[in-house]
């Protein structure tokens, strides 16, 4: 893996927040390293999907590890992040036989970070998860904090919990795929 320049920023006590370019073989390596598990669980929709998710798969199968690497993949869009999409991504984890150790990635925006965090949070009354933003909005704000939810027909974000995740990568190679009107989405939350 050739040498990548992150930057670490410490959030309660650790170095949670790794920022940089081109991150994924590092992202890879950090958390295969950092987290043993039997199994790597990353979570994303068909947008990101499409984009990233090889690389991904290509980075786990060189790191020649014995642990399962699995993907599932969501439509994208907030009708995603319902207690339906929540049951959906734990009936997968389950027909797995995922275990306590496992290690879920959320990798796409402020979507798929709060559903997942919210599945890490209550399967198997909790399991490490790891937050890699797709989104300027999701890079500057819903990744940081440990804040999941899912949405109901009341409302969004009722039902939810605080649920750190072990790491949060922040690529900034993300934003070159990031739709313009996205971009602006997420240079209004830095603003604001």
């Amino acid at each position: 893996m050739p040498d990548v320049d992150v930057r670490k920023v410490s959030i309660l006590g650790k170095d949670s927040i790794h920022c940089g370019f081109h991150l994924v073989p590092y992202i890879v390596k950090t958390v295969t390293e950092t987290l043993p598990s039997s199994t790597y669980i990353l979570v994303t929709d068909t947008n990101v999907g499409n984009l990233h998710l090889d690389a991904f798969q290509a980075e786990f199968d060189r790191a020649s590890i014995s642990a399962r690497f699995l993907s599932y993949v969501i439509s994208p869009g907030e009708t995603s992040k319902s207690r339906e999409g929540k049951a959906d991504i734990e009936d997968f984890l389950l027909l797995n036989k995922c275990t306590r150790d496992t290690v879920i990635l959320a990798l796409g925006g402020g979507v798929i970070g709060d559903l997942v965090g919210f599945v890490a949070a209550t399967f198997m009354r909790g399991v490490r998860f790891v937050q890699i933003p797709t989104t300027l909005l999701a890079m500057v704000d819903s990744s940081v904090g440990g804040k999941t939810a899912i949405d109901t027909p009341h409302g969004k974000n009722l039902i939810g919990a605080f649920w750190q995740p072990e790491y949060i990568f922040i690529d900034a190679a993300f934003l070159e795929t990031l739709p313009a009107r996205e971009f602006s989405n997420g240079m209004a939350e830095v603003i604001k």
